[in-house]
């Protein structure tokens, strides 16, 4: 296996754990609730400030490397509403239709 398919199953591997998760999170609690409670707390908003600022990181790599902006802007969407999960999704995709890991990461070159 390539260094490319391995990042992919690393980014489905940890999909699932994320899935998991938040499965097990909404046991306990439902979302807006859990939000409240994490905002209620400096620990919680400086944990929610840095989940953003990372996304936000990973929306300028995905509008790099992504050719068409209406797809760039829709994995930006994915990303503020999944966070994460939508990273490990985008990354797995890129890992599974590439020839190595140089490719999963670097914009492809012009044609």
């Amino acid at each position: 296996m390539n260094g490319a398919k391995v990042v992919g199953v690393v980014c489905v591997a940890w999909s699932m754990v994320v899935v998991a998760s938040i499965v097990l999170s909404w046991t306990e609690m439902g979302l807006w609730e859990g939000l409240r409670t994490i905002a209620a707390t400096k620990w919680g908003v400086t944990t929610l400030v840095d989940l953003y600022a990372g996304l936000a990181f990973v929306g300028a790599w995905i509008m790099l490397v992504e050719r068409g902006r209406p797809r760039a802007i829709g994995w930006i969407l994915a990303l503020l509403l999944m966070g994460n999960l939508a990273t490990l999704v985008y990354v797995a995709l890129r890992a599974f239709r590439a020839a190595n890991v140089r490719d999963v990461f670097m914009p492809a070159p012009a044609r």
